[in-house]
């Protein structure tokens, strides 16, 4: 009996214990929870501003609210948050049901393509607003990269026709190219190579700081070199150093060699010199033939003989023509032209390859010949890559034309559009122009082209006929460029590019009515008075007026400076003829617009200068007013050309004084 009790006992401890557990378990089951649903891996692209979009699937029973998704980004991330706030807000979430959290991210353009794990947290609460525990999940994000890293190579070195002469300066341009998809910043240039029995420089550093270099940009660099007068003549090297870094502060450096030509004073030499060289100048991949010209000219009296000409190469670029070429003798100024065939070969890396052109000869006077030889660098650049990366279009260059735009004229916009790609063709182009606060209207045609497709490293060009408003502001306005297009795959891409374009308005000048009499008096000074208006909308600039005729001037000039729109203005000029007959003179105002272009407005006047009539003196003792009334008086007086001229003189005068008194009653009505 005790044992059945005891077994009895054991047996509702068991119960109350499953139980227990039983209502933990259905009130854990009875709350929400948060996991990332399934889906594809996201693809983005360095350098891009994307909408990250993460499915937040909530698999419990309940609803849950108040959910905080986090974005966690470490340092080593190629991820920037483009808003301050890393958290999405989701209020509520019902059970079996997904919402997006999302997140704009900016990719830098340096990251590495490869897949990135995000880390992501979850706080929520479920519906009786109990807080639960923290969830957390990783997310892989794939990066593709197709830019290359800034990339600073010496396109060539310039010195001239002639070579240098030992003990004298010259001027020496290193042209610096930027063949890298990245700019390059804190650019600094090293000259190495340099002492008194060789190189010395005058007036200028051997380490020079230069501005940031762009993609695909170029920059000059200038020595003033001095070759030391004890150096014979021959190719003397010099290597520049560059140190920089991207726009993420990661560090490059370059070193690159170049020869300069001197003239000594030891023997009297054939001055042969290398001019009119042809390359690529673009992109070349593996696989390519490609050619290299240019002409060998003896710009000496002193004939050269056994002239050979030759390249030094790397290996991962063969010459698929003679390698040596015999020019036999070059007589005084004689000219000879040379073609190489060369091939980028499939192990060709990425990178500038320089190409040494070597010409050797024999100079000299009598028995006194020696061997002598000059040579130049050249460089290709060759793309090694592995056509992994996605196809991109830009507009790599674009003109417009006319140069300066009329608000109201139309104009032709030509862009040249580049598939960058080197392997992809890209098809099923749209090619559309939105312009700032739509000011250009295409005419007669749509602001939208089709184009079939482009292959890799093709150019296509295309052009739109545009007119900017009639009352568009004079500056610089963004036109948009947007393609959408499909790489090889059907994938839809896109990119957008932004050129710029000037617009100025129209200048319009207007002159009032010129008043002046039909008759002058010869060497007699009269008054010329003509009012200007400036009817258009913007200033003209440099305003400037003067009088010209077969005739003598007071106070021709006058300089009104910058004349704005909507203002009003007077010029007067005082008029002397100097010769009888037909007065012929011009005003002429002078002024330019915004961009500089000059104009000119003239107005034509002429008049009659005749010469003023004496009336005879009378004879002693004898009155010819004897004896008549005031009547006979005044009609004399009005027969009188002094009287004549006098009274035609105080009517101009009074005219130009009523308007100058009527002007300035104007402007002060206008002020008030």
């Amino acid at each position: 009996m005790k044992k059945g009790i005891r077994y009895l006992v054991i047996l509702i401890f068991l119960m109350q214990a499953f139980l227990s557990i039983g209502s933990v378990v259905w009130a854990d089951a009875k709350d929400p929870v948060l996991i990332v649903s399934g889906g594809k891996i996201p693809v983005v692209n360095a350098g891009e501003e994307v909408k990250l979009s993460i499915p937040i699937e909530n698999i419990g029973p309940t609803a849950a609210k108040n959910i905080q998704v986090i974005m966690q980004l470490d340092e080593e991330s190629p991820f920037v948050l483009e808003e301050l706030n890393s958290t999405y807000i989701i209020s509520k979430l019902n059970s079996k049901k997904t919402d997006n959290a999302i997140f704009k991210i900016k990719i830098r353009d340096d990251a590495i393509d490869k897949v990135y794990s995000v880390k992501l947290l979850y706080y929520y609460s479920n519906m009786a607003g109990t807080v639960l525990p923290q969830g957390a999940d990783t997310i892989k994000v794939r990066v593709e990269n197709s830019k290359k890293p800034p990339q600073l190579t010496l396109s060539t070195v310039s010195y001239g026709d002639m070579p240098l002469i030992a003990g004298e300066s010259k001027i020496v341009s290193a042209i610096i190219r930027n063949t890298g998809d990245l700019e390059a910043k804190d650019v600094k240039v090293y000259l190495k190579g340099l002492s008194p029995n060789v190189f010395t420089l005058k007036n200028s550093p051997d380490v020079k700081s230069l501005p940031n270099i762009g993609a695909e940009k170029v920059i000059q660099v200038d020595y003033i070199i001095i070759p030391s007068l004890s150096m014979d003549t021959g190719n003397y090297d010099l290597t520049l150093e560059f140190d920089y870094k991207d726009s993420y502060n990661n560090p490059f450096s370059e070193k690159l060699t170049f020869f300069l030509p001197v003239q000594g004073l030891d023997t009297n030499l054939s001055n042969l010199i290398i001019k009119n060289i042809s390359v690529p100048d673009k992109e070349l991949n593996t696989g390519e033939s490609f050619a290299i010209s240019f002409d060998v000219i003896n710009e000496s009296s002193i004939e050269a003989d056994d002239v050979r000409v030759s390249l030094s190469i790397e290996k991962d670029i063969i010459c698929k023509s003679l390698n040596i070429i015999s020019l036999g003798k070059l007589t005084k100024d004689e000219t000879k032209s040379v073609e190489f065939e060369l091939y980028t070969t499939a192990e060709a890396v990425t990178k500038n390859y320089p190409i040494q052109i070597n010409v050797e000869f024999e100079s000299g006077i009598g028995g006194k010949k020696v061997k002598n030889n000059i040579s130049q660098y050249v460089g290709v650049f060759v793309n090694g890559g592995t056509g992994s990366s996605t196809p991109k279009i830009i507009v790599d260059r674009y003109n417009i034309e006319p140069s300066t735009i009329k608000a109201g004229d139309s104009f032709q916009l030509t862009m040249s559009l580049l598939n960058t790609s080197s392997y992809s063709t890209v098809s099923n182009i749209k090619v559309s122009l939105i312009s700032d606060d739509g000011v250009f209207n295409p005419v007669d045609s749509s602001n939208t082209i089709y184009i079939e497709s482009i292959k890799p490293k093709e150019n296509i060009q295309k052009v739109f006929t545009l007119m900017p408003k009639r009352d568009a502001e004079h500056k610089t306005y963004g036109i948009s460029v947007n393609i959408d297009y499909e790489d090889e795959k059907g994938n839809q891409l896109g990119s957008k590019d932004i050129i710029s374009v000037p617009v100025i308005q129209q200048v319009k000048l207007v002159l009032g009515d010129l008043m002046l009499p039909p008759e002058v008096f010869l060497g007699q000074s009269f008054p010329v008075s003509i009012e200007f208006f400036n009817m258009g909308k913007t200033v003209l600039y440099n305003l400037m007026i003067k009088t010209e005729g077969n005739f003598t001037t007071q106070n021709s000039n006058y300089y009104v400076g910058n004349f704005e729109a909507g203002k009003t203005d007077s010029y007067d000029v005082g008029i002397i003829p100097n010769e009888e007959g037909q007065l012929k003179g011009s005003i002429i105002f002078s002024f330019e617009n915004a961009v500089g272009e000059a104009f000119d407005v003239v107005k034509e006047f002429e008049t009659n200068a005749i010469m003023m009539q004496m009336e005879p003196m009378p004879e002693p003792g004898f009155d010819d007013n004897m004896g008549e009334g005031n009547e006979g008086k005044f009609i004399k007086l009005v027969k009188n050309p002094y009287a004549i001229g006098g009274f035609l003189l105080i009517i101009v005068g009074a005219i130009v004084i009523v308007r100058k008194k009527h002007k300035k009653k104007k402007e002060m009505w206008l002020d008030e």
